[in-house]
């Protein structure tokens, strides 16, 4: 009979080797393992085509420096969307982790061919980048300061302190901000233009044609720009088919999105980790709950889909893989369906998560 010290020895070795494996399968194979999934809803206005609109939503590319995962990833999303057709390309918000990665993203977007154009919204990635390095006041590098003891130790106390306040986030599930440095939004904005994508910041497109009166309308970044959503509506007739995009969620929140049809958004990554009986690690400090961090929700007319991203803030992905979709709106004259019975259940879910309304208020 083992002893019991040797019993748990053994019962620790496993628990690290299961680990590993777990870190091992996070870091180098769930996050190249991109799904397309696909939904129907139905839509009670008169401006929509009989054969409905295809729309392809993406979120959170995070596209940084050149890595074979992010090039596997690609490939992966680029071999799933061949030979599928689409109407319109939706994208809601950081295409990018790092400056570095606008080549890269650019590159992605002219593999992209939608009959109807590209439109995008603004996440807080698109205009900062993040690193813990900022607690210690964007320095990786405290040698200079070994003849000064006392302004050394004062820094790392103040790192100490962030940090603890970063934990403490993180457990409460609050937004945690660490910003090192800020990009040219409008260096990047243009960029998106000439490469055929239309920029929506607290703004509205009116796209007509072939049977389609559709107005788009996109919202600013919630922590680092200045979201309008009243801005953004105010050409919008009210009884217009409206299509909003935001990158964060919680645009749920104002009573003005009831006016919309459909509500993309993304920015939480599905929790991006979720574990039995917690559920997703951080969402990323919205109003979203940890077991419901991505998937439909709907209030009134309005319905909203929260992306769980292709891309990461970290580079670990563990029971919430990357994603992509193709939604058809489809004209309830045409579906012969009762639009607000069907709405409150898009066909072809799948795994995606459809969350009750209780979500917004």
């Amino acid at each position: 009979m083992r002893s019991l010290p040797a019993v748990w020895a053994r019962l620790g070795l496993l628990a690290g080797l299961a680990s590993l494996l777990g870190w091992l399968y996070a870091r180098h194979i769930e996050r190249r393992r991109v799904r397309l999934d696909r939904f129907v809803i139905t839509v009670d206005r008169p401006r929509l085509p009989a054969k409905g609109l295809v729309i392809l939503h993406l979120s959170d590319l995070h596209f940084g420096a050149d890595s074979r995962i992010e090039a596997d990833k690609v490939a992966n999303l680029q071999r799933l969307l061949a030979g599928e057709h689409y109407d319109l390309v939706f994208f809601t918000g950081d295409l990018i982790h790092t400056i570095h990665g606008l080549p890269a993203a650019l590159a992605f977007l002219q593999t992209l061919h939608p009959s109807s154009g590209t439109f995008c919204c603004l996440g807080n990635h698109d205009y900062a980048e993040y690193s813990v390095w900022s607690m210690f006041d964007n320095s990786r590098d405290l040698s200079s300061e070994q003849g000064n003891p006392g302004k050394s130790l004062a820094r790392l106390a103040r790192a100490a302190r962030q940090m603890a306040e970063f934990v403490r986030k993180v457990v409460r599930n609050e937004l945690v901000r660490l910003p090192v440095a800020y990009n040219d939004i409008t260096a990047i904005q243009t960029a998106l233009a000439q490469a055929g994508v239309q920029p929506l910041v607290n703004q509205a497109f009116h796209l007509q044609g072939d049977d389609l009166d559709l107005w788009i309308a996109g919202v600013d970044d919630h922590t680092e720009g200045r979201p309008d959503l009243a801005a953004a509506l105010a050409p919008v007739p009210n009884d217009a088919l409206l299509i909003l995009l935001a990158h964060n969620p919680d645009i749920w929140l104002d009573p003005g999105i009831e006016r919309a049809d459909l509500v993309l958004a993304g920015h939480t990554h599905g929790g991006q980790i979720r574990l039995p009986l917690i559920g997703a690690i951080h969402t990323q400090g919205t109003h979203l709950t940890r077991r419901c961090p991505a998937g439909w929700f709907q209030r009134g007319q309005a319905r909203m889909f929260v992306s769980q991203g292709l891309g990461e803030s970290v580079p670990l992905r563990l029971g919430v893989l990357p994603q992509a979709a193709l939604i058809h709106l489809v004209p309830a004259r045409e579906a012969g369906l009762n639009p607000r019975a069907e709405n409150k259940a898009p066909a072809g879910a799948g795994r995606t998560e459809r969350c009750s309304a209780s979500a917004g208020p």
